[in-house]
């Protein structure tokens, strides 16, 4: 008889302990899901660090001119850019004439065929 009252002391303290364990999981969880719903928040309201578009420069004659259109994120680019809202993206490479990079491919991002 001593031995099933060791058994069910044991097993008792075992569901104590999961139960505690439990309790120590869901509330890692519920802390995790209000970080990520902060973070969330955040990168919302945030404008976005890196422009959707670019133009790339060159010196000729002594000033610059565009020399190709590259997305955001783009490091074939150069360091001489400038940033491109969506519209003079679609217009430098509709109706200016300027190139797209053939690397990242602007063009197909912004529907120009």
């Amino acid at each position: 008889m001593s031995d099933k009252v060791d058994r069910l002391d044991r097993l008792r303290s075992v569901r104590e302990w999961l139960a505690w364990q439990l309790r120590r999981t869901d509330d890692t969880i519920a802390e995790l899901e209000r970080q990520e719903a902060a973070t969330a928040r955040t990168a919302r309201t945030l404008p976005s660090s890196t422009p959707g578009w670019k133009l790339a420069l060159r010196r000729a004659g002594g000033r610059p001119t565009p020399e190709a259109v590259h997305t955001g994120d783009c490091g074939m680019a150069g360091k001489n850019t400038r940033p491109l809202p969506r519209e003079q993206a679609l217009r430098a490479l509709t109706e200016d004439g300027i190139t797209a990079c053939p690397y990242c491919r602007p063009d197909n991002d912004l529907g120009v065929l």
